[in-house]
């Protein structure tokens, strides 16, 4: 007998959706579960009932008699050979059914999205220091993974990356975060920090510990341009301190900055992880003080609904630098 608390099993074979309970009673498919929703939800009217899933009314009434039957339970209260109401049980057996059917719905959905929707184009832009530091073993891993999925990369500043993910030019924005639009969705995939580079004989190269930002600040300062969103972070930082830092040279190539704080006496903040693609022997980094973080967000439109293409890719590219960092 059903009395809510036996334990469901959902299995698929075919195209046949079933669940059992385990106590022995009538096994149900999907089509099962689904006539009786729809007579709860047609006030239960078995004629309209009928008309819908295409069953004749005899066909339906004689299935309700050997569930019950079977089961030793009733679903429905019975006045005059017509069911007036759910019982208890019944109305349990129903709320359950909603669940299954639903799960079931999002499950066959999710099987026919996985397997027909993972092709197509994904719009992604990304910051150039962000991709060229983080990036460069990403995309021919999510290539080899996706042979399908083309990725179509926007390389630019973070400004120029939220105003485009804005007018939906793009899907997909990788930058510094944090955002500076309300209505952009951050999925933060890195977290690192901001360095103070230096040649090895630099003043700095003696100090102990983080280097304060007002000693900083006292120095011939490159930097990448204005288009970057650390550059405009640190500034903001040195001026919340009531400092105003002595610009010597700015570019859009991060190469090129890191070169001249190795061979002039220059100094740069820029992120940490950038060390691992410059082969200079002669610069060093140090942590700032107060702590500089630089972390990273896979962004996304608040307000507009992605596909399951992009959101699959964003999906994909979390995994990716979650598992980095477990590695």
């Amino acid at each position: 007998m059903y009395n809510g608390s036996e334990n469901i099993v959902i299995k698929v074979t075919s195209q046949i959706f079933h669940f059992c309970f385990t106590s022995g009673g009538i096994i149900m498919d999907i089509k099962h579960i689904e006539y009786l929703i729809n007579i709860v939800d047609n006030g239960f009217n078995l004629t309209k009932s009928a008309a819908l899933p295409h069953i004749s009314q005899p066909a339906l009434s004689k299935f309700i008699n050997e569930l019950e039957r079977t089961e030793q339970t009733k679903i429905f209260t019975h006045s005059r050979n017509r069911i007036t109401v759910l019982t208890h049980s019944g109305q349990d057996l129903i709320d359950r059914g909603r669940k299954v059917t639903q799960e079931f719905t999002d499950m066959m959905n999710s099987f026919h999205s996985a397997a027909v929707e993972k092709q197509g184009t994904v719009r992604i832009g990304i910051a150039p220091v962000i991709i060229s530091t983080l990036f460069s073993n990403a995309i021919p891993k999510f290539i080899q993974e996706n042979p399908k999925i083309k990725l179509q990369v926007v390389e630019t500043g973070a400004y120029e990356l939220q105003k485009m993910l804005m007018l939906q030019d793009l899907d997909l924005a990788v930058i510094v975060s944090p955002a500076t639009y309300p209505s952009i969705k951050e999925d933060i995939v890195v977290k690192d920090s901001v360095s103070v580079w230096f040649n090895k004989t630099h003043r700095f190269h003696d100090f102990k510990g983080p280097i304060p930002f007002n000693q900083i600040a006292k120095e011939k300062i490159v930097s990448l341009d204005d288009s970057f969103m650390v550059t405009y972070q640190w500034k903001q930082r040195l001026r919340d301190l009531n400092i105003e830092p002595n610009f010597f040279f700015q570019s859009s190539s991060w190469d090129l900055i890191l070169n001249m704080c190795q061979e002039l006496n220059v100094v740069t903040l820029m992120a940490t992880p950038i060390g691992h693609n410059f082969a200079g022997n002669n610069i060093e980094h140090r942590q700032v003080t107060p702590f500089f973080p630089w972390n990273i967000s896979l962004c996304t439109l608040d307000t507009v609904r992605t596909s399951y293409l992009v959101d699959y890719t964003q999906q994909w590219f979390h995994n990716y630098f979650k598992q980095s960092v477990i590695n």
